[in-house]
């Protein structure tokens, strides 16, 4: 227990850290707030230090150890693991959707009316510099977001949340108890109320994909994979290449593809339980 505490201490403490030095970074250089080349090296600095840097420094300073054997990083994937982590992320996204659009609509008791409208503020706020980031024409900016948006979050988050997290959870706790608490901090962390549940889901499904393979690697290609589909619809909506909202995909008059989106994941995961791997 006193890993973990020691653990959550250093999350808090580098969290308030950052907040700190990005403060001062965008008052003392206001420049970089005002240009999206800016906003998006902030948005991977934050990324690499909090999670990446971070989970780096606690396994070493809590556990003396190689941080990337003792996160699987160094465990290979075979071929087939890996393509049932990439595709169940893809089938996952219908579900994805319609939790979102349920989630979306939740509402806080009428004594927390002031706490739900900041919730609100800070989601439209989100919501739209992330807007700002994918509304682009460039096939480049595309290529930029994907690093910064998808790649570096799938690497630096797993490692985080499910390479060390989890797995301290899992040394003192039942690996479903371990799996669903750090999936739970993994969505709470990123102060969206309206996007909670379903990032919670995808947390827990990242971390069953991780216990069960026994490679980190199986846990980055889906969350990847998740994150890049975002990337990638939202460039070719906003260049009009396509007429589909992929947001909407499972929600509906679609919301059997919701359905058929919960068998095919189970599936793909009965297909990797053969085994709980040690961790």
């Amino acid at each position: 227990m006193k890993k973990l505490l020691i653990a959550l201490l250093l999350i808090f403490g580098a969290f308030i850290g950052l907040v700190v030095l990005m403060g001062a970074l965008m008052v003392l250089a206001p420049e970089w707030s005002n240009s999206i080349e800016g906003l998006l090296f902030i948005q991977g600095f934050q990324t690499i230090v909090l999670f990446g840097v971070t989970a780096l420094v606690g396994v070493w300073f809590i556990e003396r150890v190689n941080p990337f054997n003792q996160m699987s990083l160094n465990r290979g994937l075979s071929l087939k693991p890996g393509l049932v982590a990439f595709f169940f992320a893809v089938a996952a996204l219908p579900l994805i959707s319609m939790l979102a659009e349920w989630n979306k609509g939740m509402e806080l008791p009428s004594f927390l009316a002031s706490v739900e409208e900041i919730m609100r503020q800070m989601e439209e706020s989100a919501l739209a510099m992330t807007e700002k980031f994918l509304n682009t024409s460039s096939f480049g900016m595309m290529i930029v977001n994907l690093f910064v948006m998808a790649l570096l979050p799938a690497v630096c988050e797993e490692m985080m949340f499910r390479g060390w997290l989890q797995r301290v959870l899992g040394n003192r706790l039942n690996y479903h108890v371990a799996i669903w608490v750090s999936a739970f901090i993994f969505s709470a962390i990123h102060f969206q109320f309206y996007g909670f549940v379903p990032r919670m889901i995808i947390g827990a499904a990242l971390g069953y994909l991780y216990c069960y393979t026994g490679s980190l690697w199986a846990s980055i290609i889906a969350h990847f994979t998740n994150n890049a589909a975002a990337v990638i619809t939202a460039f070719l909506a906003y260049n009009g290449y396509t007429s589909i909202n992929f947001d909407l995909i499972g929600t509906g008059d679609t919301w059997y593809l919701s359905v058929a989106s919960v068998a095919v994941c189970l599936a793909l995961m009965g297909i990797v339980k053969k085994k709980l791997v040690k961790l």
